[in-house]
């Protein structure tokens, strides 16, 4: 891609401390804060990525997911291409908090392309929690892919903001094709 690489707006959401900050930190800065803090309102971010032959970057929205910032923040989803839909993987009221984040994503950004990510798969080390195969049956009613990631280890993460780069690559040169 010659000229000015592609910017995909991404917006992280979720309830508060499913770990949406963590995750950012651990792609942008690759490291872990045990005592990180309740983000207020919103945290911003950038990343560029390379998908194959294909350099873009990725603008990533950090949404405090705590009750009182939701009327607050539903504007910032305008403009959304990718919402990454977090859930703590070892609690599943969580998950199902989703389809509220994502009825208000689909409201704001209609086209906005989405991935179910659940974080802290590090901690569930009983069985307990949600599965990945019970997330990815909410996900498949969004059209949505499906992953696990642990901010803390790392594991997944650079996976998961590469894939959500190259859906929105996808998407934009199905957009510019047709």
């Amino acid at each position: 891609m010659a000229g000015r690489l592609p910017i995909y707006k991404t917006v992280l959401v979720g309830e508060g401390g499913v770990g949406k900050t963590s995750i950012t930190l651990r792609y942008t800065e690759d490291r872990f804060d045990d005592a990180m803090k309740m983000t207020i309102g919103v945290n911003f971010a950038s990343k560029k990525v390379t998908i194959g032959e294909n350099n873009v970057t990725l603008m990533l929205w950090d949404l405090g997911g705590q009750p009182r910032f939701r009327e607050v923040i539903s504007d910032y989803f305008k403009g959304a291409r990718i919402a990454i839909a977090v859930y703590d993987a070892t609690r599943t009221f969580s998950l199902q908090r989703l389809s509220d984040w994502l009825g208000r994503v689909k409201d704001n950004a209609p086209d906005c392309q989405i991935i179910f990510v659940g974080n802290k798969i590090d901690e569930r080390d009983d069985g307990s929690g949600v599965t990945l195969e019970e997330a990815a049956v909410m996900a498949r009613e969004y059209g949505a892919g499906c992953m696990e990631v642990s901010a803390k280890t790392g594991e997944g993460v650079s996976e998961m903001f590469e894939a959500a780069a190259e859906i929105a690559l996808t998407k934009h040169n199905e957009l510019v094709s047709n």
